[in-house]
């Protein structure tokens, strides 16, 4: 009894040294195989506390011409201007989209200044002597019938716009007779500076712009009409001469 299990402990025995020496060898390939895997990592990666410097500014850092980091640096250029294209991409879609609701309020703002009443409505509850004047240049030299067809789209132009924004004053108008009066400037500059005098009363105005088919150069600004209580309107083109 005693011999055999002494015969059976001599293959355990000798079993033992042989597990020891494959389990060291599995530790060294693995270890072996680690220190490969290191070497062969780019710099910045084995080093993680590289002071701060990024992927794109260390990827051409590395001297080794070997296909494998070839491709590796190919990658992380491509990568990099991927990268780089989209952040473009973003800062142009939030530029346009930025611009295009700029443009919108832009429209917004303009189409409510459009609806609201101007503030001559105010006064023609109160005052009941409204005229119009078209302030005529007299420079252009038009001829009868061209001034006779630049002074309606005068009038019709700024009937259109109180149209919308003082009926109020456009009926004390009618009711005044329509009452127009023609007169005459001697330059575009006279002319805008008496649509600023206008403006300055909140007095509304409506200059023709001539498409230059016929007499003149086109784009001429040719005739302003402005309308409001008789008094206001005399402190704007009082001391211009009838045509």
């Amino acid at each position: 009894m005693g011999a055999s299990a002494s015969v059976l402990s001599l293959p355990t025995a000798a079993a033992l040294p042989a597990a020891a020496t494959a389990v060291a060898g599995a530790a060294g390939c693995f270890a072996l195989g680690y220190l490969l895997a290191l070497t062969r990592l780019p710099r910045h990666a084995a080093a993680p506390d590289s002071g701060g410097i990024s992927d794109e500014d260390s990827e051409d850092d590395s001297e080794e011409d070997d296909d494998e980091n070839f491709g590796r640096g190919r990658a992380a250029k491509r990568t990099g201007g991927q990268k780089r294209s989209g952040l473009r991409l973003l800062f142009w879609a939030r530029n346009v989209v930025t611009k295009s609701d700029s443009a919108k309020e832009t429209e917004r703002a303009q189409a409510q200044a459009a609806a609201s009443p101007l503030e001559i409505e105010n006064l023609a509850e109160i005052i009941e002597d409204f005229k119009m004047v078209l302030v005529v240049r007299n420079d252009l030299k038009m001829g009868k019938g061209k001034i006779a067809a630049q002074c309606s789209h005068a009038t019709l132009g700024l009937f259109k716009k109180l149209q919308q924004r003082a009926p109020k004053s456009l009926r004390r108008w009618e009711r005044c007779g329509q009452v127009k009066v023609v007169v005459k400037i001697e330059s575009e500059e006279d002319m805008l500076v008496l649509q600023g005098r206008a403006k300055s009363l909140n007095l509304p105005t409506h200059i023709t712009i001539d498409a230059g088919r016929t007499q003149i150069a086109p784009n001429s600004r040719t005739v302003m009409a402005i309308l409001g209580p008789a008094d206001m309107v005399d402190d704007v083109t009082g001391g211009l001469k009838l045509l």
